[in-house]
């Protein structure tokens, strides 16, 4: 019996000792064993002791608890006569107090403490008296755990790291230290790399309450990006170990940039799109855009972003100087500003040529004359290049003249010995596929000396004493012009005082003269003189002899009797009166030739028209219905008309009509019941009649008055290369209406194209202002006449030579 009993209780401690370490004692009644137990600081400790008797008919009577270094219980469990739900348990107030309590549910039962306390530390003993079994010891060996009570995570810089480390670069080293305190036993502090135990760390003990771990990861990559770093400190497996984590945030450059859409070409002047995508920046790549280095304003660009990519879309409108620039899309880490990577686009715009006009960059715009070479230069920029290049004076297209000096190259235009007639606005016009484009207009100025405005020579008709202003306008650049007046006629020339002229402005010159002899009639020329030179061709005035013109003569009147009667379709064509005369002497001066239908009765013009004068004939056409115009009896009349005044009429035939009826009903129109052929054959009869009567008499009057005429004198007026001949017919009396000459076979009287030459000596007689002596001293002044070398034999030196008649001469004593 006592053997098998010794055999269970050897069976219970081998089973304690498996828990801990345990010591027993050979010596079965005083046999002790020791149970290992840990508790953590302030958790709850659980010290075993088996309560179990050997036999089931046995019982427990009664367990303490001593320390081992005192002798008296600290805690009892007396189950004496009571169930062991009815147990009375007592603990030491100076040991565990109420903190423990026996617990007998839990196999083996054990003394529960809670709040365990550093003090708890040590060795206890539990003695379980049976009711026949002998009594039991227990040996428990208590010791107090203290977790570490704080834990440091920083970098290398000693920054706190809480949560998150960096962020740092690309490649560099990442260096954490943890700091663990306090602990016993001394905790052990490992590291664990995304929840791996790190294969390398370093572990210093500074002292017996802190311990540090170091970790050093070099080089970090682009795949450390969000890695979890974690220090672990433990010192007991009783409660979970203290840990503290950080994650890796890293800064990353972009690894791409990429315009989206690249077009071939753009437009000018319409709105484009270009976007640009960035990816592999942390934080999110900014995008920035540039023109040739140029950044673009911000209200042109909008950005859109996440974790993985960035896209900036930029709006612009491209201008024809765009073209050929670079549009630059660059992606930068706004945390690696240096770190930068971009797209580029060699922009194709296309547009409508720009054209500028400029003159020659050797020329002065502003010393340019007449026979200077002028050249222009058309700059063209354009894409797709020009095609055409066009030239235009004054909005008229100007066209390659080598004989005339005009040369057009390709972007220039050369005007060689340039006149005054070739400034004006230059513009020139390019075009492409896009369009056709004009340059402003470039103002030639060509500087020239003065050259007369109105045709020369002019033929100023004047009477004797007649007051004239004679009024020479020129053209010149610059316009302000000195002005010379010169007279001369066939035996004599002078230079006009300039007390007889002035000028009205910079080039219009009045010379006020007034005719006083036969003598003074010649010619006024006229010569301005600018900063360029003078005038090489002066403004010419025939001073002639004026009056009103004589009435024309040896009128005949015919009919142009083209109708045609078709008594079937009742048509018929108007017949043309046509009445012709020969033109009478025009008084000097230019003259209209009219015929005039007057009414008998009351006087008034019922139509007029102006004649078509041919080699000294008028014609006039009259339509026959005109003559039915009026009820009342027609006087036909023609007359001549100048600025000197009306001739006298000239009655072609006193025509009667009385009560004209125009055909209504078919019958042939009749007048005053005779035919309308019969009509016209009376007219022609009696205007023929009338005719040879006044023939006669103009022949009978020219034979009476023949003895009293004067000899025609000539005046010859030399004028540069040209010839002037002024043929006058004196009559002796004022009154006496001039010889007709007949008209030279150029078919009119007029002036020779030429200009007279300038003569240096006299003053311009005025006659009505000079006194006595100025009349003496003009009378004995030596007479130059005009210089003119004679022609050379076989040459003819008078380009033309023609008559000026005069109606009449007051006196025959004087003829220039």
């Amino acid at each position: 019996m006592k053997s098998a009993l010794r055999h269970i209780f050897l069976t219970m401690v081998s089973t304690a000792l498996v828990a801990g370490s345990g010591e027993w004692s050979e010596d079965a009644e005083d046999l002790v064993s020791t149970v290992d137990v840990d508790a953590v600081l302030g958790r709850t400790a659980s010290l075993p002791c088996d309560v179990t008797p050997d036999a089931n008919e046995d019982r427990v009577y009664m367990v303490l608890w001593f320390r081992k270094s005192g002798g008296k219980p600290i805690y009892s469990f007396d189950v004496r006569g009571r169930s062991f739900n009815k147990a009375l348990q007592w603990s030491d107030p100076g040991a565990f107090g109420p903190r423990a309590y026996f617990a007998t549910v839990a196999r083996p039962a054990a003394l529960t403490l809670t709040s365990v306390q550093l003090d708890d530390e040590g060795v206890y003993r539990c003695r379980v008296d049976f009711k026949n079994s002998p009594t039991r010891n227990f040996q428990i060996r208590l010791t107090v755990i203290v977790p570490p009570h704080q834990m440091l995570l920083y970098d290398k810089s000693g920054a706190d790291v809480s949560g998150v480390v960096g962020p740092l670069e690309e490649g560099a080293a990442l260096v954490l230290i943890c700091e663990v305190r306090g602990g016993r036993p001394e905790p052990l502090v490992s590291w664990w790399i995304n929840g791996v135990p790190a294969p390398q760390y370093i572990g210093i003990k500074t002292d017996t309450h802190v311990v540090v771990n170091r970790l050093e990861h070099q080089n970090l990559k682009r795949d450390d990006l969000n890695t979890t770093f974690k220090c672990r400190a433990t010192n007991t497996n009783l409660v979970p170990p203290q840990e503290k984590v950080v994650r890796l945030e890293l800064n990353l450059s972009p690894l791409s940039v990429s315009l989206l859409n690249r077009p071939q070409q753009l437009l000018a002047g319409s709105a484009a799109t270009i976007r640009c995508v960035s990816e592999g920046s942390r934080p999110p790549a900014q995008i920035s855009w540039f023109k040739d280095n140029r950044s673009f304003s911000k209200n042109m660009i909008s950005d859109h972003s996440n974790e993985t990519w960035s896209l900036s879309a930029l709006v612009f409108t491209p201008a024809p100087t765009d073209h050929g620039t670079t549009i630059k899309c660059v992606a930068a880490n706004p945390s690696l500003p240096t770190k930068t990577i971009n797209d580029q686009l060699l922009l194709n715009v296309v547009y409508s040529p720009l054209v500028i006009l400029t003159l020659g960059s050797t020329l002065n715009p502003d010393d340019i004359k007449e026979g200077d070479d002028v050249y222009f230069e058309c700059n063209v920029r354009a894409n797709p290049r020009e095609h055409r290049i066009s030239w235009y004076h004054n909005d008229r297209p100007v066209m390659q003249n080598m004989s005339s000096g005009i040369i057009v190259s390709t972007r220039s235009l050369v005007l060689q010995k340039v006149t005054r007639g070739e400034a004006g606005a230059y513009t020139c016009k390019a075009a492409n596929s896009r369009g056709e484009t004009s340059s402003q207009a470039v103002k030639l100025r060509v500087q020239y000396a003065p050259v007369c405005s109105e045709p020369s020579p002019q033929v100023v008709g004047a009477a004797i004493d007649e007051a004239l202003q004679v009024r020479c306008a020129v053209h010149a650049d610059p316009s302000d012009v000195t002005f010379l007046w010169q007279f001369n006629n066939s035996g004599e020339s002078f230079d006009v005082s300039p007390a007889r002229y002035g000028t009205i402005n910079s080039s219009v010159s009045e010379l006020r003269y007034r005719p006083s002899s036969e003598r003074d009639y010649g010619a006024l020329t006229c010569s301005g003189i600018n900063t360029v030179g003078r005038q090489t061709q002066p403004c010419v005035f025939q001073i002639v002899p004026a009056a009103r013109p004589s009435p024309p003569k040896n009128c005949t009147v015919t009919s142009s009797n083209n109708s045609t009667w078709l008594e079937d379709s009742k048509e018929e064509t108007e017949d043309f009166l046509i009445v012709r005369c020969v033109t009478g002497y025009d008084g000097g001066l230019p003259q209209l030739v009219v015929l005039e239908a007057v009414d008998s009765d009351s006087g008034t013009v019922r139509f007029n028209v102006t004649a078509n004068e041919t080699d000294g004939v008028a014609f006039f056409s009259v339509p026959s219905g005109v003559l039915w115009s009026s009820r009342n009896a027609l006087r036909l009349t023609v007359h001549s008309r100048n600025d000197k005044g009306s001739s006298e009429r000239i009655l072609l035939q006193a025509l009667t009509y009385q009560g004209p009826e125009r055909r209504t009903d078919g019958v042939n129109n009749l007048v005053a019941g005779v035919s309308k052929t019969a009509f016209w054959a009376i007219i022609v009869t009696s205007v023929i009649t009338a005719s040879a009567l006044i023939l006669i008499v103009y022949f009978l009057r020219r034979k009476r008055e023949r003895p009293t005429m004067k000899q025609s004198s000539e005046l010859q007026i030399n004028a540069g290369s040209g010839q002037y001949v002024v043929a006058y017919t004196l009559k002796p009396s004022k009154q006496a209406q001039p010889d007709i000459l007949n008209p030279p076979s150029d078919g009119g009287t007029q002036i020779a194209k030429g200009v007279a030459g300038t003569v240096k000596n006299g003053t311009l007689p005025m006659s009505d202002e000079w006194s006595a002596g100025e009349r003496a001293q003009y009378a004995s002044s030596p007479k130059t006449s005009l210089s003119s070398k004679p022609a050379a034999s076989g040459t003819t030196t008078l380009s033309r030579r023609e008559h000026l008649i005069a109606e009449e001469i007051p006196g025959p004593e004087s003829c220039v």
